[in-house]
């Protein structure tokens, strides 16, 4: 498949001398490259915890006559 990416001129001379010195073509340094750094980030996702999702309480009420603007009435709460 063909695509055209655009690739900063020093990387480019890298990637062409490093083609050039294992004697092969640019494309197959690209793809070489790529899937190494796709199977990378694979194994560092596998690395991380595992994220879950906290529940949230959207309705909640404090108990009538509790002041959430004073803590101190907190610490009273039965």
């Amino acid at each position: 498949m063909r695509t055209t990416v655009n690739i900063p001129e020093h990387l480019l001379v890298a990637a062409k001398q490093l083609a050039a010195m294992r004697r092969t073509s640019l494309a197959r340094i690209v793809e070489e490259s790529l899937r190494n750094y796709l199977a990378e980030e694979r194994v560092r996702r596998l690395q991380q915890p595992e994220s879950f999702n906290l529940p949230v309480i959207t309705e909640a009420r404090p108990r009538p006559g509790v002041n959430l603007d004073d803590t101190s009435e907190l610490l009273e709460i039965p």
